[in-house]
């Protein structure tokens, strides 16, 4: 059999949103009720349940050298206050319901508040550029490498450490004035994305952590998202503290609370633990990077006029010495109905088939871009 070389090919990625919460585009996604799961560690490693090693986990210091190292690199940033946590709480979110990577602009978790209402979390960056993670060095004791070290731009399709950061005005407003809410919202996709307005794009509006990252007045997450691993740590005790753990499954709740009354399971205990869709949520915008692979096949004139087809027969073309019919000897066209790629060992690699027969004429080209997603 004989081979035709193909036109062109070419090999990049396309990025794909993940998520069907907004019925006018994909990529928003929203889980609550057993979907969304808690569950508590502790720092000491002594307290009898196999979390702690959790600290380790997630890059939290957990013991006393570690605190001390902490102190001197981390000590007069928004981080300080992280090695003074005994215990976080780790919200799991399930990997069928997120794509390749959140994007870290987009996420808001409602927690119930033990005085009533809901506490509302906005995930924010320490750096202003529209990536789906934070590109600054604090994202960086936590997450990946930063792509500003590489000298590159940060963007959606070069999404840089893979974290980002929570923040609540329940717990402190931001020191810029405003709330972490402003500019919030799942009617269209984030900036860097097809579609996209300006919403989510810390350039010159939207979420932000506004003051310097050192020094003082400074803002200080209640959390931590680890984008590509489907996790959001929890490790403001002012935030934990404030949570009515007594309406999780386990009935569970710090023993400060004012609200825990009759209840056997306390807040160390709390593990894989949820809370009523009405209690607890989390909305986010994900995405996956798809590679793709496109093939320009071309059939040029006089080529592809040659038949085995039986039915031909009826047209009476002239038949060749091997048999088949020569379509041009009639002035008619062949139909292509699949196009075989194969390798240089002759194994066919992929078949491609149009919706309907593609009529082909012997004095003219065809053309067929064949598009294969990884």
């Amino acid at each position: 059999m004989d081979y035709k070389p193909v036109t062109s090919k070419n090999v990049y990625s396309e990025i794909i949103p993940f998520g069907t919460l907004n019925p006018s585009f994909n990529g928003y996604n929203r889980i609550n009720g057993s979907t969304l799961k808690f569950t508590v560690a502790q720092r000491n490693p002594n307290n009898g349940r196999p979390f702690s090693n959790l600290y380790t986990s997630f890059g939290i210091p957990v013991a006393t050298f570690e605190v001390d190292g902490w102190d001197l690199v981390w000590g007069s940033s928004a981080l300080q206050d992280m090695d003074h946590t005994p215990s976080i709480a780790i919200v799991e979110i399930p990997k069928n319901t997120y794509g390749e990577m959140i994007d870290g602009r987009t996420i808001k978790l409602s927690l119930p508040d033990i005085t009533g209402g809901t506490i509302d979390c906005y995930s924010s960056y320490y750096a202003d550029y529209d990536a789906s993670s934070d590109p600054s060095v604090e994202a960086e004791r936590f997450g990946h490498p930063s792509i500003l070290n590489q000298s590159i731009t940060p963007g959606v399709d070069t999404p840089s450490t893979n974290v980002s950061f929570l923040f609540s005005d329940t717990i402190a407003l931001p020191n810029n004035g405003g709330s972490w809410a402003d500019g919030y919202t799942t009617s269209s996709p984030p900036a860097g994305y097809a579609d996209s307005t300006t919403f989510f794009s810390f350039t010159p509006n939207g979420i932000k952590q506004g003051a310097n990252a050192s020094g003082a007045n400074i803002d200080y997450p209640v959390g931590i998202c680890y984008l590509d691993k489907g996790f959001i740590v929890l490790t403001s005790s002012a935030l934990t503290s404030s949570i009515a753990w007594s309406a999780s499954t386990a009935t569970g709740c710090l023993p400060a609370d004012t609200g825990c009354t009759g209840t056997t399971a306390i807040y160390s205990a709390i593990t894989q633990d949820f809370f009523s869709p009405a209690d607890a949520d989390l909305t986010f915008y994900s995405f996956e990077k798809q590679w793709v692979l496109d093939v320009l096949c071309t059939a040029d004139p006089n080529e592809f006029f040659i038949t085995k087809n039986p039915t031909a027969a009826e047209l009476n073309p002239i038949v060749t010495p091997q048999g088949e019919y020569d379509l041009s000897s009639i002035n008619k066209p062949v139909y292509v109905t699949a196009i075989a790629l194969y390798d240089d060992n002759g194994d066919m690699i992929a078949i491609a088939k149009p919706d309907k027969p593609i009529a082909k004429e012997a004095t003219n080209s065809a053309y067929f871009n064949l598009k294969f997603r990884f």
